[in-house]
């Protein structure tokens, strides 16, 4: 029985005389076969680079080492960093071309990487994150607590990735996108976007102090540059009216204090008994925003004042100064009596400076006496009453 497409081969036997062997047929029939892929263009990866002793052909790269741990990408020319860090590669823009001084970014980001915690990193979500900074783990003052408090709750219930995210995990533009939104829904100014981002960086802040990130991510949103608002400042003799008329001695103490010193609410909050050294007379303060502790004179206009708190007891080592750190309601009831604007406890600080730069003060001494690190914020400021009586002689030579 024939099946059809099953019908034995036959082979054709060579002839018995013929002067061509096997072999040579066979060596034959794959150089006709190589001469026809040849000629059709088929089957041309038969010859790899392991059979022909030819390498491969290298793309273009996209960077080029450029030293130790260093990399340049090469079609912006910036340079990358690449470190080990938890057992994995990873890979940091250092957002420079300059070799000098990539190396001295990409060691400053090893430094900050040793620093995070491992365990804290793999573990820390934006929920335990949030519950930590409610408990006010960086001492704000009781306002600004508060303002923090409420942007802090509409964080929670508008934040649109999950409070489950692992903090390593929230990237630059979710914060962003978050930020867009609320700037959108909630017709932001200027002023009300900077206590959003302001919040955002105290939050983020925590994360790096717990070790759970190397940086904080939220440094990339930058405050919005707000214009210079009308700041009511009373001139020094309205200022001391208004301290007279209060009647409540405790406020009394301190918006005297707070005018005498230049101080704020913070500081006076933050003042002890032993931070008084009457031997010297020098006071050392902590500023409420920095934390920093910087040291002022007892001015002699201060010096009765002085001597008063201490003759009465207000100055005793262990015991804050000035129990009452907020009479803006003492301020309000004094000015509605005085006929004056609504002045707040900020503008008796800022009088303070305004008659300290107008009898000639220098104004990086007043940036001293208020805990700033140089005088730019002075000078932008209160730039109209640096060297008036110079601007006064100036103007008198134009006659």
């Amino acid at each position: 029985m024939r099946i059809t497409g099953l019908e034995p081969v036959r082979l054709t036997a060579l002839p018995p005389q013929s002067s061509v062997s096997a072999n040579s047929t066979i060596s034959e029939s794959i150089v006709n076969k190589g001469e026809y892929e040849r000629a059709t263009g088929e089957n041309d990866s038969v010859l790899t680079s392991v059979l022909t002793g030819s390498g491969k052909r290298r793309q273009n790269r996209r960077f080029q080492r450029a030293g130790h741990q260093l990399f340049r990408f090469r079609k912006t020319g910036m340079l990358y960093g690449v470190f080990k860090s938890a057992g994995k590669t990873r890979w940091k823009s250092l957002g420079t071309d300059d070799l000098i001084r990539a190396r001295e970014l990409l060691a400053e980001e090893i430094k900050r990487d040793t620093k995070v915690d491992w365990k804290q990193s793999r573990t820390v979500t934006l929920r335990q994150l949030i519950e930590h900074c409610e408990n006010n783990p960086m001492q704000l003052a009781d306002s600004t607590f508060k303002i923090r408090s409420l942007l802090l709750d509409i964080f929670k219930a508008t934040w649109a990735y999950g409070l489950g995210l692992r903090v390593r995990e929230i990237k630059p533009f979710m914060l962003r996108s978050w930020l867009a939104g609320q700037r959108k829904e909630r017709r932001l100014k200027t002023a009300g976007v900077n206590n959003y981002v302001r919040m955002l960086h105290g939050l983020f802040e925590l994360a790096v102090d717990h070790g759970a990130v190397s940086e904080n991510i939220a440094s990339q949103l930058q405050l919005k540059r707000e214009e210079n608002p009308d700041r009511l400042t009373p001139p020094w003799d309205q200022a001391l009216q208004i301290v007279e008329t209060v009647k409540s001695v405790k406020s009394k103490m301190a918006l005297s204090a707070m005018l005498l010193f230049g101080l704020g609410q913070g500081e006076l909050r933050n003042l002890y008994g032993e931070h008084f050294d009457l031997k010297q007379n020098l006071i050392s303060i902590r500023r409420q925003k920095t934390q920093k502790v910087f040291v002022i004179p007892i001015y002699p206009h201060a010096y009765s004042f002085v001597r008063k708190l201490q003759g009465e007891g207000w100055i005793t080592n262990g015991q804050r100064v000035f129990p009452i750190c907020n009479p803006r309601e003492a301020i309000a009831c004094a000015c509605r009596r005085l006929r004056f604007p609504s002045f707040s406890p900020r503008s008796f600080r800022r009088a303070f400076i305004v008659r300290a730069l107008e009898k000639g003060v220098d104004p990086r001494v007043v940036a001293t006496w208020q805990g700033h690190r140089d005088a730019t914020l002075i000078l932008r400021v209160y730039g109209a009453w640096v060297n008036k009586d110079h601007a006064r002689r100036m103007t008198a030579l134009m006659n």
